[in-house]
């Protein structure tokens, strides 16, 4: 019994520690939510949990027992990641794991939908990735968590034993069955960017595509590769189109990256893309061309 009271203090030690940068988001109608404290002014949370008609009517709950004011600084509804800056406070910046998260590990989930921390307690179940989410984002991995999400919880942290966060959990990404948590790694590069700009540029080109399987001929041309994009529609005035790409051409190569489906071109169009010169090669009338394309950002 002393083993599992130790155990049972340590757990709760460890969500009092991570109440410590857990705060309540009330930025949208019906139930709060909940954020992790980035800086002294800063809060990330849910992007899905801030509402853009409510904007200017955020409301941010201190670990303290006081409410401030909230703006936003940025968004990303691809990665449902979204960050806000309070009017005054002093907040005390979240404390990022030593370690990644591990498969079979527990973890919690903690948050603050009310005045005062909520937890839940689960097992990682896997780390996973890379992934569509259904808003259009590529997320090169994901943290899935055996633990209920309860009201107001997305947005809050996921915690290791010492309260260290581990990620950002979220109702948001609609990948189904266990919770699922962006890694707090990931989190702070999206964040690092979302600051700077707002958003996260994306990286476009302006083409409809569907995979098909290249013929002998094809494949021969692109080094043995299976598939490759058709161009089934070209953007008018688009990086493409500008660049010369045709419907009907078969997009087989970016930067000399194989590309096979809409997923590899899109994990090649991230951020550091746009503006940047790449070559594309496609296979046209049974030729290999190379052209120089200019990435643009998708609005």
């Amino acid at each position: 019994m002393s083993e599992l009271s130790n155990l049972s203090n340590q757990l709760a030690d460890a969500v009092e520690a991570a109440g410590a940068w857990t705060v309540r988001v009330q930025a949208r109608r019906g139930p709060a939510a909940s954020g992790i404290t980035l800086a002294a002014d800063l809060v990330l949370t849910a992007d899905h949990v801030v509402d853009p008609s409510r904007e200017d009517a955020i409301r941010i709950g201190l670990p303290d027992g006081s409410e401030v004011g909230g703006s936003v600084v940025g968004r990303d509804p691809a990665t449902d990641l979204a960050i806000l800056k309070i009017a005054s406070g002093s907040l005390t910046p979240a404390r990022a794991a030593q370690a990644e998260p591990r498969t079979g590990a527990l973890a919690l989930v903690v948050a603050r939908p009310g005045p005062k921390p909520n937890a839940s307690l689960g097992l990682i179940t896997g780390v996973a990735g890379p992934t569509r989410t259904r808003r259009g984002g590529m997320l090169e991995r994901f943290i899935m968590v055996d633990a209920v999400m309860y009201p107001g919880f997305s947005g809050g942290p996921l915690v290791d034993a010492e309260g260290s966060v581990l990620g950002m959990i979220t109702s948001g990404l609609g990948f189904g069955g266990p919770a699922v948590a962006l890694p707090w790694s990931l989190v702070s590069q999206i964040a690092e960017t979302i600051q700077k700009h707002g958003k996260v540029p994306r990286g476009y080109l302006g083409i409809g595509s569907q995979p098909v399987t290249l013929s002998a001929q094809a494949k021969e041309l692109a080094g043995g590769q299976e598939r490759g994009l058709l161009v089934v529609q070209v953007a008018e005035g688009g990086p493409a189109a500008t660049a010369g790409l045709l419907q009907g051409d078969i997009l087989v190569k970016l930067d000399g990256s194989a590309i096979s489906n809409a997923d590899d071109l899109q994990s090649l169009l991230g951020p550091n893309r746009v503006g940047s010169s790449v070559s594309g090669s496609v296979v046209r009338g049974g030729e290999l061309r190379e052209l120089s394309l200019t990435v643009g950002s998708r609005e």
